[in-house]
């Protein structure tokens, strides 16, 4: 079939069933605080995902988050899916599977968030311009865009790497079939790597760089790096593009990047100070860390917060917890060191945020339970290392969690029926965070058994896997035995249940 639709983007195969916390409102509204930024005010906010892939986040959020979501892929199965999925959930999302170019032309309300994920890199220069048209167009005042992106100089040392799979895809192979076609051009970069070539001598690490690519999913490989565009910039001509639409830097939406003693020298921390633009403070920071992806909040006028009215809306904000206690590493790697959390802070600190079994807490409660431990900035710092860690999330207020869990409930009763025969979903909505927490299959399966009050959750799992002539791996390794296997998930739920139900009750997810 001819696909000239694509516009040189890899259609082939389908996009991964990914979700990223990183375009929830109340993610990046976190991230805007921490910057003393003034996140956009509407109750019920319009929010648009480009390229949604197959329509993952765009549901989870549509489940979870108060407003009106709209979203697009021009790759019509993912379309497709995303419909299907919101359709089996009552959700009342807009999707279609239009170019940037004909969305562009809909009949759209002002957006108060524009989101897109991956995107930016893998489309052309024409299509950066349908961005920043679209942004031009609908995004409000005070709106916000999300953008993810490969990024200068990180990539600098392995980009030619990239370049020889896309030109041995473009004019050597033969092979056919996706798959096939990638599996080649690996081979070929291989071969040319280990022929003594001087890029090989010159660029320290790029055989392990090859290697590693070659371990990851194989839609997320042929999406990363097969496509006909693949636009690396620096974060200062990002910048400058999205000039054009009234935009400017407001705020990383990775938290670790806030803490610069593990990020960077004390040297580099100086001469940060000594700057004040922010494109070229941002620019440096990339520099220092060497950064190879950037995920990056826009926004069309930056609102700046007093120093009050930022410590008054960080202290109301929840948090809730997304790992149990102990399973919680008690270091944080930055680009510049490895920090240890220290004991005398985090081990009180994760009682505290234990405490009511896992219940949502105040940032002004925290700090109260804290006050002869630590102070209110040392807590706040905490918090932030443990969200950017993913083991803590910012939480919606509790009315808000009310108006949608009705519709989180909904869209994971659909997940968890597609769990008997299906493993590709393996998330589920949580409205106290405004996102999603990861859940992978035989737990989908523990929790559909509980909604069906079976008797023997082990057991009902057991029969789908047998049904489905599915094994069980522990280890590596398949288990044969039925005995076995059902010891395994026995043991399984066992931890699950002590373990996991509390956080998800906790999220909102169990009632």
């Amino acid at each position: 079939m001819d696909k000239d639709w694509s516009q040189g983007y890899f259609t082939e195969i389908g996009y991964t069933f990914g979700y990223y916390r990183e375009i929830s409102p109340v993610f990046i509204r976190f991230c805007l605080l921490l910057q003393g930024v003034m996140p956009p005010e509407s109750a019920t906010p319009n929010y648009c995902e480009l390229g949604i892939g197959q329509g993952l986040s765009l549901n989870l959020h549509g489940a979870t988050t108060p407003g009106r979501f709209f979203g697009t892929d021009f790759n019509p199965e993912h379309a497709a899916f995303a419909q299907n999925l919101a359709r089996a959930a009552a959700l009342p999302l807009d999707i279609r599977d239009e170019s940037f170019e004909e969305f562009l032309h809909t009949d759209l309300p002002p957006m108060d968030y524009i989101a897109l994920h991956g995107i930016w890199t893998w489309v052309s220069t024409e299509n950066h311009q349908q961005i920043v048209n679209f942004a031009r167009k609908f995004l409000k005042p005070g709106g916000v865009l999300y953008l993810s992106y490969n990024c200068f100089p990180g990539w600098a040392p392995a980009a030619p790497l990239r370049q020889l799979f896309a030109l041995h895809d473009r004019f050597a192979s033969r092979a056919q079939g996706a798959f096939a076609r990638m599996d080649s051009a690996i081979q070929f970069s291989e071969r040319l790597l280990d022929a003594n070539s001087a890029y090989a001598r010159a660029v320290p690490g790029v055989k392990e760089r090859l290697t590693k690519i070659k371990e990851q999913n194989r839609n997320y490989i042929a999406h990363e790096f097969f496509n006909r565009d693949w636009n690396v910039m620096y974060f200062a001509d990002v910048a400058e593009r999205l000039a054009d639409a009234k935009l400017e830097f407001a705020a990383s939406a990775t938290p670790l990047n806030a803490i610069d003693a593990i990020n960077l020298s004390p040297e580099a921390q100086e001469m940060m100070r000594e700057v004040t633009h922010p494109v070229l403070k941002e620019q440096m920071r990339d520099y220092f860390t060497f950064a190879q992806f950037r995920k990056d909040i826009f926004m069309r006028g930056v609102c700046r917060l007093t120093d009050q009215e930022k410590s008054q809306r960080l202290l109301n904000t929840r948090f809730v917890l997304m790992s149990w206690p102990e399973d919680i590493p008690r270091k944080v790697t930055g680009n510049w060191v490895e920090g240890n959390l220290q004991p005398e802070i985090y081990n009180p600190l994760l009682t505290v945020l234990a405490e009511r079994e896992f219940a949502p807490k105040t940032l002004r409660s925290l700090c109260a339970a804290m006050a002869n431990i630590a102070n209110a900035q040392q807590v706040l710092q905490a918090v932030t290392i443990l969200v950017g860690m993913g083991h803590l999330a910012p939480c919606q207020d509790e009315e808000t969690v009310k108006k949608v869990r009705t519709s989180s409930d909904h869209l994971n009763n659909v997940i968890l029926n597609r769990a008997v025969f299906s493993r590709d979903i393996a998330y589920l909505a949580a409205p106290v965070t405004g996102g999603a927490v990861s859940v992978n299959r035989m737990q989908q399966l523990f929790l559909l058994a509980k909604e069906r009050k079976t008797a023997d959750p082990a057991a009902f799992v057991w029969q789908i896997f047998k049904d489905n002539n599915e094994r069980i791996v522990k280890e590596g390794q398949v288990i044969e035995n039925d005995e076995e296997s059902l010891k395994e998930i026995k043991a399984n739920y066992a931890s699950f249940a002590t373990k996991a139900m509390p956080l998800l009750k906790a999220m909102g997810i169990l009632h």
